[in-house]
């Protein structure tokens, strides 16, 4: 049993390893750069406490954002929103529909940071089937923590601790 154990810890380090690196990296601090642009450009709509979303939702879309918000907690000093799967591909170019299948391979994304700052951002992706809903935070161009679930209801239960944990965390250290 502890070997088995050990081989997925090892797995699971393995695959940290390859998406990101130890230290600061280029990739890393790009990303992290255009997450922080999208939450300044969604100032305007945030709350502290509360994630927010779009006003035009597919159906599928309406239940996972009330789900969401629902069973996350947000940290007053902090402050989210979802990207769902439908505005993300108008994003990149395509045309709008009411294609409820447009999310097969995930169900969206939430982006987080504290209420004053952006150098900290939890970025978790809600992904189906082939792939593996995860939460990576992000701070100075680092990969700060990545965290793997096995699926989105396990990403979605541990999320709000992973909020709490990483950015109140920040709110003392940056103080």
């Amino acid at each position: 049993m502890a070997s088995i154990k050990a081989d997925e810890n090892r797995k699971l380090a393995q695959t940290i390893e390859q998406r990101a690196g130890t230290g600061p990296s280029e990739i890393v601090a790009g990303w992290q750069s255009m997450l922080q642009d999208m939450l300044a450009r969604m100032q305007p709509f945030l709350k502290p406490g509360s994630i927010v979303t779009f006003q035009q939702l597919l159906p599928s879309e309406k239940v996972f954002f009330k789900r969401l918000s629902d069973e996350v907690p947000v940290p007053e000093t902090a402050q989210a929103f979802y990207l769902p799967p439908s505005v993300r591909h108008q994003m990149m170019g395509a045309p709008a529909g009411d294609n409820d299948d447009i999310g097969l391979s995930d169900a969206g994304v939430l982006v987080a940071s504290r209420v004053d700052n952006h150098d900290v951002i939890v970025n978790a992706l809600f992904a189906r089937a082939s792939c593996i809903p995860a939460v990576d935070v992000y701070e100075q161009g680092k990969l700060l923590a990545g965290y793997q679930y096995p699926n989105i209801d396990s990403c979605r239960s541990e999320l709000g601790t992973i909020l709490k944990r990483h950015l109140l965390q920040s709110n003392m250290r940056h103080q």
